[in-house]
Parts: C-alpha cells; sequence; structure tokens
C-alpha cells in the first residue's frame, strides 16, 4: 500500500496546485470534500493533521495513485472489450 506514498506532503491548496499540473481542474470545494470525516469521522481520503501546527496534510503520492489507477482500470476494460 505504501509503495506509492511519496513523502511529500501538501496541504489544501497544495492538492489543488498539484491537481492543477496534472491537468484535473478542481474547486476548493471539491478539495474540502475529501476532507470532511463522514458520519464515521473519516474521511474521503487520508488526510491527516501536522503534528507542528494542525493544518491537515496528504502524501502527493496518493492524489498520483488514484488517477493513474483509474487510468490502468480504464486501459484494461478498453482492452478487454476490443
Amino acid at each position: 500500500m505504501g509503495s506509492y506514498l511519496s513523502g511529500r506532503y501538501v496541504d489544501k491548496q497544495g492538492a489543488l496546485k498539484l491537481l492543477e499540473s496534472m491537468n484535473i481542474h478542481w474547486t476548493q470545494r471539491q478539495i474540502d470534500w475529501t476532507a470532511e470525516p463522514d458520519h464515521q469521522g473519516q474521511r474521503k481520503w487520508p488526510w491527516f493533521k501536522d503534528p507542528a501546527n494542525g493544518k491537515l496534510l496528504i502524501d502527493e503520492g496518493f492524489i498520483r495513485h488514484l488517477y493513474r489507477e483509474g487510468q490502468m482500470k480504464s486501459l484494461q476494460y478498453w482492452q478487454c472489450i476490443k
């Protein structure tokens, strides 16, 4: 599971910039949604609080992995139907 973690952490603004660099255009509200806890207290993405300043952070590698994995699944499905 941790093989895609980069060790480079970004806050919500950094996550928006990372997505933008990947040509994925999200709004601040969409990023906020990924960090909102559900009724069980679980966040949609694995954000964690920085122990030094309390800011929410996420590993860049996780975001890249989500999109890469989605693309690979799509390609595999596409190859199966050809």
